[in-house]
């Protein structure tokens, strides 16, 4: 009773006082309300504390990214952390300390409120360029291009932004493992021009996209994208030695008059198409269709 009377206590004058309160210096009868605030929060649930220190953090005037918790939290944080060192403060310790993990880029191995942090979970601009070897301005630069921070943040914006790992590591991934347009067709078992007309179609999609600044000088595609593309097709069935000579590859197909390749391919990949592939060749090589009935239907639409 003795923990959940102070919590709600510290957490009714931050509210109610701001960061920089001193509960010595407050009247019984501020002490009191500010009580009643904190005791309202604490007896609802978890999520209604976790909002209180949305409020709390939000009206904290750090704006550094290298602001820590306790300015951030003020006593709040000051209170739990010497009290943790001493006696059990209660589950606003825990409450707190999630809080700040989700919310600030605390690196692995450090303590917060007595607690060892294992795993990181956000990174600010600065510790990812170090993690993924890239220069801030760089880096800084490509996550506008791909989404990861707004486009139009300032460079003191984006190096106070905090970046969710889960969200950003794959972008970065992406990127650093990315094919570049050139080195598409080797990949993709198709022609050079097949690929040019895909990507020039939108069936193959940039990481950064064509109307973004800068995108055509770097024109490169994620992995995850191109070997989504490459399953489909590893989907069709094997082509039956019995009917090699009614199916013929895409390009014979195109050369017959059956239809620009573009919407031959994007038909095929959404079933529209009967289509089988070799398996002694690989990626758009291998995909055969039967040219004469193809034909005959364009003829007859």
């Amino acid at each position: 009773m003795d923990q959940i009377l102070a919590e709600s206590e510290m957490i009714g004058a931050i509210l109610e006082l701001g960061h920089k309160m001193a509960l010595t210096s407050l009247s019984p009868a501020t002490m009191e309300e500010a009580k009643d605030i904190g005791f309202s929060i604490y007896s609802e649930r978890p999520d209604a504390v976790e909002e209180a220190l949305d409020t709390i953090r939000n009206a904290s005037p750090a704006t550094a990214v290298q602001a820590g918790p306790l300015a951030y939290y003020g006593k709040l944080f000051d209170w739990l952390d010497r009290r943790s060192n001493a006696t059990d403060p209660g589950q606003i310790r825990d409450i707190l300390c999630d809080h700040i993990v989700k919310h600030s880029a605390i690196e692995p191995g450090t303590k917060v409120l007595g607690v060892e942090i294992n795993q990181r979970r956000y990174h600010t601009i600065h510790s990812l360029s170090e993690a993924v070897r890239i220069d801030c301005s760089r880096l800084s630069r490509l996550l506008k291009k791909l989404g990861g921070i707004p486009a139009d943040a300032t460079e003191v914006e984006s190096g106070n932004m905090v970046l969710e790992v889960d969200k950003v590591i794959p972008i970065i991934e992406a990127f650093t493992t990315a094919i570049r347009l050139h080195e598409v067709a080797e990949y993709f078992g198709a022609s050079q021009r097949q690929v040019e007309i895909l990507y020039r179609g939108g069936l193959l999609k940039p990481l950064v996209p064509r109307d973004e600044r800068g995108a055509v000088r770097n024109v490169v595609f994620g992995r995850a994208h191109l070997d989504g593309v490459l399953t489909k097709i590893s989907d069709l069935p094997v082509l039956d030695g019995k009917c090699r000579e009614r199916f013929h590859t895409i390009s014979y197909a195109c050369q017959r008059g059956a239809g620009r390749f573009e919407h031959i391919f994007a038909d095929i990949l959404e079933g529209k198409i009967p289509a089988f592939r070799d398996p002694k060749t690989l990626g758009i090589r291998s995909i055969h269709v039967e040219v004469e009935a193809l034909v005959a239907l364009r003829r007859s639409a």
